[in-house]
């Protein structure tokens, strides 16, 4: 009777012990999953590279009457400032997680999108009586103006820089991923870049 008790008494100890393990683990996994969420959330914003370009822009014309013996000019000097952007717009990535399997399926990120915003001043402007600038003519210079000085933006390293931002965010995620052993399927496109970085840490 007496082996009894102390059969009975580990079998107890066992199974507290085997509730206490399990419920460790559940706060563990419940933990990591919030993690997770709280990790693809802090994606969900705008990954922007940015870089400003200036320049001035002249324009000279002149009217002539009686062939040329009467001429009135005019002329323009513009200040054009343009803000590039390019961006990846991670609010309309496509996420899902899978808590059971400890999975994250990263299946769509948004193409780049490069936008302008250019800044007009008009620095100086001499016109005659006879030879004025029409609002025509002040928006006709201007459209050229900055259209001359978007010819000078640097796409490539804009693109490069935007790409560099977008790659070091996802990478976050794959650390995230890494720490609690969870697994990544990428399904786009800079699968194959962010694991090979991943590779190298």
């Amino acid at each position: 009777m007496k082996y009894l008790k102390y059969i009975f008494l580990v079998i107890i100890g066992f199974a507290l012990g085997y509730f206490v393990l399990k419920a460790t683990y559940e706060e563990k996994a419940d933990e990591s999953s919030s993690t997770i969420a709280y990790g693809v959330k802090r994606l969900n914003k705008m990954v922007v590279a940015e870089q400003t370009y200036a320049n001035f822009y002249s324009h000279r014309s002149k009217a002539q009457y009686l062939g040329n013996l009467f001429a009135f000019n005019k002329n323009l000097l513009l200040k054009v400032e343009i803000k590039a952007q390019a961006s990846y717009d991670l609010s309309k990535m496509k996420v899902e997680i899978d808590s059971v399997n400890k999975t994250i399926y990263i299946r769509e990120i948004p193409e780049l999108k490069i936008e302008t915003y250019p800044d007009v001043e008009f620095f100086e402007m001499n016109q005659s009586a006879l030879n004025k600038f029409s609002k025509d003519d002040l928006n006709g210079v201007k459209k050229r103006a900055v259209e001359e000085v978007a010819k000078t933006i640097d796409k490539t390293s804009l693109k490069k820089e935007a790409h560099e931002q977008l790659i070091y965010n996802l990478e976050e995620l794959y650390l995230l991923a890494k720490v609690y052993h969870w697994q990544v399927v990428d399904e786009t496109q800079y699968a194959n870049e962010l694991q090979n970085r991943m590779r190298e840490l």
